[in-house]
């Protein structure tokens, strides 16, 4: 009996809560109907009247049709509130063709303005000039105008103090010549999703991440692991994906280039009521440029001649699939990604040409790193008058392996120097010999985060923000086998070689208050506490400060800010016994502490947008290879300034970014004189953008990179290491293209990568 009755009661109380939010939303349409037929007064009485009760997908269209009554009563600063409360409540909003003109270049102007907002930087919706340290935001606009195919490339076309690093294995980026082998210094999220590996903490800016679904990249230039905790090192990348109100149906696209090229995309995106779907699907593969390298141009220790594979991605293609729900408070993200770079030269102790077709695959993958990623993030957002939560459970798994090559001919000196633990058949040491490693990898844990905000006095308001994380990460299962012949192998190893497996758990808690005085000083400060139990019970405790102080004025503002932060030893270094990449698990964690202080100016002249930023950066206890064993060991100090800005005419738009950088000092870092190695110290771009007439547009990117030198550590015959310099000549590279949209079609044109040296 008691079952029943509580069963009633529930039922009951279902059917009064989908009645009552049937009566909302005939209310919101009854509102509609009087903008129409242009009673407006009424429209907004109806609106105004019932507003507390208006939630999620209904609030947002509640505000955008209070705006668009008081535009049509002509009440301009009534509407600008009401559509400014609009961008509050969606950050990401859109207009779309069938909003008025005079709405769209009223939500264009304020996002442009002051009310140009992000959640990157501090965790809550803040203008660009209220975020404490230097921001880049990347729209869909400006990729398009780049001519960008990846990610890399949209980041080191728009923020200043990024630069390129190629690795032989994947592509790579540097922040203000910080780097390592592989990305693992810089954190890139999928709206607010971590994508970093925990395993390797890297995560690559390549073709997996595809750039169609993109709405906006929010990059913060600096530390931020008073947020974010590790990986977070030298700058934070949160990838914004458009909803599916924006995209409102499907859309297709087909591209092909020379090299076998070949890309498709596929978006779709709805909004019924409360429900709000937009899926993804991005497929590229690439044969890749055949190179013949002269063997008195080879770096390695045995030239060979034969041809290197550049930009190629192909065996199993490139592909990023992905959903996003929404449902009233309730979030979903899915994504599934993958690519292998072909990597150009044999593993680096032999680096030279080697016949890539000729090997065998694994798993369907040839030579090279591959990685397999699937994420899951599911999230619940509630929000009172002061106070807003958002509570979610993430779930990450990935397969990774790396496929490296020994080369077609290996050395022979007499002993077997590229298998030193023994085997009971006989390696072929002079032909065809590769190495293969896979090891899978899944992470869980939950988040609890919130933001209050406080109104002391009409001169004191601010926010207080604080948040909870929990995340538990396994690594289940590894294997690693040598081989000989192209597609013989000879050995399976998994414990003399390999990587072990284990799990490991991290607990991470942070709190902030951003504090205002009248409408002219800000102060934002932070603290982030990481507790982490590794795989061999060593327990590692991180404190993580930060500290900005923003003079706003109308049209310029003055920031000035400290951070400390950090990355941890991967766990791949820690906890391998393999010939190369191996540290030990006694390896500590990576510090950064930087001082930035930045000028912003918004209008100071008509139309022209800039900002002027100088960086002081310290960071020590770099993991750097000791031979083939990795230690901490590293340290530079050095100095720059960062020069952005926009400006916008008519049919003419513009964007330019100057970066100068300069090291003070070193010690056991790739550092010649005062300049990085593989970093050039005066980088810049210039983007153009020139509409000729109606939807279509010329676009052209220009890169200009000042000389630099790399350097190369390779062994000589008696597998004795030495260093040798390589100097790269200043050079340019310019991109260019054009776009035509007719009615549904759009047709793009893009030259890539016509380069020039001085």
């Amino acid at each position: 009996m008691r079952k029943w009755i509580v069963t009633f009661f529930l039922l009951a109380a279902s059917m009064a809560w989908a009645q009552d939010d049937s009566e909302l939303r005939q209310i919101y349409m009854q509102a509609e109907e009087e903008y129409t037929i242009g009673h407006f007064d009424a429209s907004i009485r109806l609106l105004n009247e019932n507003i507390a009760g208006f939630d999620g997908a209904l609030k947002t269209s509640a505000y955008r049709l209070l705006s668009l009554c008081y535009l049509g009563k002509d009440h301009v600063q009534d509407a600008e509130k009401y559509a400014s409360l609009l961008l509050k409540e969606d950050p990401y909003y859109s207009t779309s063709i069938h909003d008025p003109l005079r709405f769209a270049d009223m939500i264009e102007r304020l996002k442009r303005g002051e009310e140009t907002t992000i959640t990157t930087a501090s965790q809550q919706t803040e203008s660009i000039e209220e975020a404490p340290v230097p921001v880049t935001l990347i729209t869909e606009e400006m990729i398009k105008a780049s001519g960008a195919r990846n990610l890399k490339e949209a980041l080191l076309a728009f923020v200043p103090g990024m630069t390129d690093i190629e690795s032989n294995e994947e592509m790579n980026i540097a922040m203000r010549g910080i780097y390592s082998s592989g990305q693992e210094k810089i954190l890139i999220m999928l709206n607010g999703h971590r994508l970093n590996s925990y395993s390797t903490n890297t995560s690559r800016p390549d073709f997996s991440i595809s750039l169609d679904k993109v709405k906006q990249i929010e990059v913060l230039r600096g530390p931020a692991s008073s947020l974010y905790g590790g990986v977070a090192l030298t700058a934070v990348v949160n990838i914004i994906t458009h909803t599916g109100y924006e995209i409102n149906g499907a859309e297709v696209k087909i591209g092909v280039g020379n090299y076998g090229q070949v890309k498709s995309s596929f978006l779709f995106g709805k909004q019924y009521l409360d429900w709000n779907i937009m899926g993804w699907a991005s497929v590229y593969n690439s044969s890749g440029e055949k190179v013949n390298v002269p063997v008195e141009e080879q770096m390695g220790v045995l030239p060979v001649p034969g041809d290197i594979i550049i930009g190629g991605f192909n065996k199993k293609p490139s592909f990023d699939v992905g959903l996003n729900l929404g449902w009233k408070d309730f979030s979903l993200l899915y994504n599934t990604n993958f690519s292998k770079t072909v990597a150009p030269y044999s593993m680096s102790y032999f680096f030279a040409p080697y016949s890539y077709d000729r090997y065998r695959t694994f798993q369907g993958n040839a030579p090279g790193f591959a990685k397999l990623s699937h994420h899951l993030n599911a999230s619940i957002e509630k929000q009172w008058e002061r106070f807003q939560m958002n509570a979610g459970f993430i779930l990450d798994m990935e397969n990774q392996s790396r496929y490296q090559i020994a080369g077609d001919t290996v050395p022979d000196v007499g002993y077997n120097m590229f298998f030193p633990v023994g085997t009971n058949d006989t390696i072929i040491s002079t032909k065809g010999a590769f190495q293969y490693h896979n090891w899978q990898e899944t992470t869980w844990g939950g988040f609890l985060k919130g933001n209050y905000q406080y109104n002391l006095s009409e001169n004191h308001k601010g926010t207080i923000s604080a948040g909870l994380q929990f995340d538990r990460f396994h690594l289940s299962d590894s294997y690693y086998v040598e081989g000989d012949n192209f597609d013989r192998v000879l050995v399976t190893y998994d414990d003399k070689k390999n990587l072990y497996v284990g799990s490991e758990i991290s607990v991470s808690a942070y709190a902030q208050v951003k504090h205002q005085w009248k409408d002219f000083l800000i102060l934002n400060a932070g603290l982030r506490y990481d507790y982490k139990k590794r795989r061999n019970n060593q327990v590692i405790q991180e404190y993580s400060p930060r500290l900005a102080l923003i003079l706003i004025q109308p049209k310029w503002n003055l920031k000035f800010s400290y951070a400390k932060s950090f990355v941890d030893a991967p766990y791949f270094y820690r906890n391998n016994t393999l010939d190369t990449t191996t540290g030990g698990e006694n390896l500590l964690s990576e510090y950064l502490h930087s001082y930035q202080l930045t000028f912003v100016a918004n209008d100071w002249f008509k139309d022209l947008n800039f900002d002027i930023n100088c960086f002081y950066n310290k960071a020590t206890d770099f993991i750097v290879p000791d031979g083939l064993v990795y230690t901490n060991a590293g340290r530079l100090e050095n100095i720059g300034c960062e020069l952005s800005s926009s400006y916008s005419f008519r049919r003419f738009k513009g964007w330019f970014n100057l970066t100068w950088q300069y090291v003070l000092s070193s010690d056991k870092y790739n550092v010649k004189g005062h300049d990085v190695y593989n970093v050039p110290t005066i980088s810049s771009n210039l983007i153009l953008m020139y509409e000729i007439f109606r939807n279509f547009n010329v676009h052209t990117h220009l890169n200009v990179l000042s000389d630099q030198t790399s350097l190369y550590e390779i062994p000589d015959e008696q597998g004795n290491m030495f260093s040798e310099e390589l100097d790269i000549p200043a050079r340019a590279v310019w991109n260019v293209g054009i776009d035509y949209k007719f009615n549904r079609f759009n047709v793009e044109f893009n030259i890539n990568n016509s380069s020039f040296a001085s």
